[in-house]
């Protein structure tokens, strides 16, 4: 069995390949840092994991077209992880562009490409799985992070359109709504790292996700607290949107970096 995960070398990234290269999967890597990869890759190959890394920058059309080549010339996949993300947080008016069409690249147009791609040289096999990491923002909102927020509702919405196209094909699609995670990931776009500790660690949030792929379930919203914030954004979308505002951008009037 073949288990491909964009964003590997770190963070979600690597604890999803140490907990399907646990449940022995051979491990296909996608990440744009050579040496973090190279570190998980040994990691894992001493666990008696075979793993595999592509080194390609996702936010690049040219490297994303080589890595669909390298993926369609390889073999068969039993489950493809969409995982790989970046944010750039800060008012939106203070904002670089080319940073947000950045995470525009990263987080929506890669995944898609990459799924199409794949579908359409049919190396996704049939019963096997495709995982889209969305966020907990789909429910609340990501005030300071609004193209993020774009990305992650948009991955969504095309997992939950692609999963009704896939049927017959029975390939299973499960979109993950993680919410905050201690990650390096988190830790560098988050305004406040002060509870970083009461943050969801990266294993346990892998574990679920590989247990709900085992069960074919449809979503997955990781744990009791995340579950509440996800109701109350469904049912009081102006209590959720006005708490996450006050928490990432403080008062209307407090300065804000370009980026953080």
């Amino acid at each position: 069995m073949r288990c491909v995960i964009t964003g590997a070398a770190d963070g979600i990234g690597r604890a999803l390949a140490q907990a399907f290269g646990s449940a022995e999967y051979a491990i296909g890597g996608i990440d744009f840092d050579p040496d973090r990869a190279e570190i998980t890759r040994c990691d894992l190959e001493a666990q008696g994991v075979e793993t595999e890394f592509l080194i390609h920058d996702l936010s690049k059309a040219d490297e994303v077209t080589d890595c669909v080549k390298k993926l369609v010339e390889g073999e068969a996949i039993d489950v493809l992880i969409h995982n790989a993300g970046i944010s750039a947080t800060g008012r939106l008016a203070c904002m670089p562009i080319p940073e947000q069409l950045k995470v525009i690249d990263v987080n929506l147009t890669a995944p898609m490409i990459l799924t199409a791609s794949l579908l359409k040289a049919d190396k996704l096999k049939s019963g096997g799985s495709i995982v889209f990491v969305s966020s907990l923002s789909h429910y609340v909102g990501y005030p300071g992070a609004s193209f993020y927020a774009a990305t992650k509702d948009g991955i969504a919405s095309y997992a939950r359109s692609l999963r009704a196209e896939l049927r017959q094909r029975q390939v299973h699609v499960l979109i993950v709504y993680p919410g905050p995670t201690r990650t390096a990931h988190a830790r560098r776009y988050s305004s406040d790292n002060s509870r970083e500790h009461k943050r969801m660690a990266p294993e346990v949030l892998a574990n679920r996700i590989y247990r709900s792929v085992t069960r074919r379930r449809r979503t997955l919203i990781s744990g009791f607290v995340n579950g509440v914030i996800a109701s109350v954004g469904k049912w009081l979308p102006g209590v959720a949107e006005r708490s996450m505002a006050r928490s990432m951008l403080g008062p209307p009037d407090t300065p804000v970096s370009e980026t953080q």
